[in-house]
């Protein structure tokens, strides 16, 4: 019973583990148009200068029509545009009068290789094509050009916020004359990431007019090249789940979300474009794939129809967030945009446990020595049960022979061979399942530490020793020419692969001679796997065995 158990463990904890990377429904999660209960009326917000507009009674709040939406404003920013810059500890963000839309967002804590001359990260990567997010359209008079036109303020054009400092506000405002003013309200602040957003549309026409305001924001991967565990997808929050489309969900169809909504957002494991509505009415949101091949997204905020009287103006105001999945950072734009840092069902393990890496790299200052004494704390704290784990392994081995006698002396008696089998775990101490219950305990943990080192931030472009300077890239040593389908050497790879080989070896046989050569497969199996993982979650891995054959050779020796 005890080989049959330790193999169906061994075997549930591959089949959990690769299930967890690339079947699991967190990392694979598809939403089907949520649908979303009525809202009670609430009073829309109103433009200091002028009296408020009436949206249209809606009680199904009409489907986007999203063949009237601009899909481009692929209109670069002329070389002689005016600009405005707002320079905080945190990021420089550029505003371009070219549409009054973001041309850049800079984070100054974060660069896009780990090279220290890399340039710092920009959080609106489709700039390069035009696509700049906070595009404005009045969808029912679309030969009024404001996503493009340009717009102009009366502000300073540059802005520095220090530390401590209060908010500062760029208004911006274009118009055409005798039919719509638009003004645009950006509220920036030294201590987050997120903006608020203020759009302003005046009718300064003498008859009330019918329209819809489009506001498009832009996305694409941010580091350029995907990878297999950090792809980019959309993520909406709402009735506190989260619901993911990646871009293959995206090719079929365009789901249309309705509120109420906490936020929407386009994200990979480090960094996050987030839209967190301010009114929970009167609003569709819509994310189309432009572009499969660059993975160019348009994000599309639509409001419902809405009749504005001469002289009136309807006002929308949202916050949005361009900055990294930090926990802080994120808590302190939104309680509720933390759920942006998700690690799966085992986030009440993984957040704490971050934390505490957290803590002890302020003293360390290296991130892969905090690994290390995280690695090593775990394996005290579960010492006791791993240390009795084994040791129910090595008495098991020990009976083995009288087990065996006693299935062939009573091969035709099940009764009488499991009253004989119990006798003998009776006499001897020993519980059939002793050596598989204390692992099981760990495994939460082991997920939990798993999805946090390859989904923190905080580890993305931390060195740690020698060849290995990024923690979440793979291991690779690069000895001047280039290895096949690898490019470098993974030597901690291939070195926790050789630990775990070492650590089946020593563990006692459970005595069938097939099995043995299962249990030996494995460590070749995750070596695989392992060899394009971030070299942090390696490093744990290797840490982990290592620990563990100390652990078992003090127990084969003097247990």
């Amino acid at each position: 019973m005890e080989k049959r158990a330790l193999l169906a463990f061994a075997l549930s904890l591959a089949v959990l583990f690769l299930w967890e990377i690339f079947l699991s429904p967190d990392a694979s999660r598809k939403a089907t148009q949520p649908s979303a209960p009525q809202t009670a009326p609430q009073a829309q917000p109103q433009s200091p200068a002028a009296p408020s507009a009436s949206f249209t009674p809606s009680a199904s709040q009409a489907t986007v029509d999203l063949q009237s939406v601009p899909q481009q404003h692929a209109a670069p920013v002329p070389a002689k545009a005016k600009s405005w810059v707002v320079d905080t500890p945190l990021y420089t963000a550029k505003i371009s009068s070219a549409g009054g839309r973001i041309e850049s967002f800079t984070l100054k804590k974060h660069r896009q290789k780990v090279d220290p001359a890399s340039p710092l990260m920009d959080l609106i990567p489709s700039k390069g094509a035009g696509y700049l997010p906070l595009a404005v359209d009045l969808i029912q008079h679309k030969d009024w050009p404001l996503a493009t036109m340009p717009y102009d303020g009366d502000g300073p054009v540059e802005i520095r916020l220090n530390a401590g400092d209060g908010e500062k506000t760029v208004a911006l405002s274009a118009e055409i004359p005798g039919a719509v003013r638009v003004k645009k309200l950006l509220r920036f602040s030294p201590e987050t990431y997120a903006v608020g957003v203020e759009v302003v549309v005046e009718n300064l026409s003498e008859a009330p007019w019918t329209d819809q305001l489009g506001i498009s924001s832009y996305a694409m991967p941010f580091d350029g090249v995907e990878s297999s565990y950090n792809m980019s997808h959309v993520t909406v929050f709402k009735n506190g789940s989260l619901n993911q489309f990646d871009q293959k969900s995206l090719k079929k169809e365009t789901p249309v979300l309705k509120p109420p909504m906490h936020w929407i957002g386009y994200e990979n494991n480090y960094f996050i474009q987030a839209l967190l509505p301010s009114v929970q009415e009167h609003f569709q949101v819509a994310p189309r794939l432009l572009d499969p091949d660059s993975g160019l997204l348009q994000l599309v905020y639509l409001t419902d129809p809405f009749t504005v009287a001469p002289g009136a103006a309807v006002t929308v105001s949202n916050v949005y967030y361009w900055g990294p999945k930090e926990l802080e950072a994120l808590k302190r734009a939104d309680s509720r945009l933390e759920r942006a840092l998700d690690f799966g069902w085992f986030s009440f393990l993984a957040k704490p446990l971050l934390i505490f890496l957290r803590w002890l790299y302020n003293y360390l200052h290296n991130y892969g020595v905090a690994i290390i004494i995280l690695t090593v704390i775990i394996k005290i704290l579960f010492w006791p049960l791993t240390h009795k784990s084994y040791k129910s392994m090595q008495v098991m081995k020990k009976i083995q022979p009288k087990m065996a006698q006693i299935r062939e002396k009573y091969k035709d008696d099940r009764e009488k061979l499991n009253q004989e089998l119990m006798m003998l775990y009776r006499t001897y101490k020993v519980n059939p399942l002793g050596g598989c219950l204390p692992m099981v305990l760990q495994i939460p943990v082991f997920f939990a530490l798993y999805r946090m080192l390859y989904g923190a931030i905080e580890l993305r472009h931390q060195p740690f020793w020698l060849w290995i300077n990024d923690l979440t890239a793979p291991d690779r040593l690069f000895i001047g020419f280039d290895v096949p389908y690898l490019g470098g050497i993974p030597v901690l790879t291939l070195l926790m692969g050789a630990s775990m080989f070492i650590q089946q070896k020593m563990t006692p046989s459970a005595g069938d001679p097939r099995q043995e050569k299962m249990m030996l497969m494995m460590p070749v199996i995750f070596t695989v796997f392992f060899v394009n993982f971030p070299s942090g979650l390696v490093l744990y891995w290797f840490v982990n065995n290592v620990l563990s054959i100390v652990q078992q050779y003090w127990i084969n020796r003097y247990a």
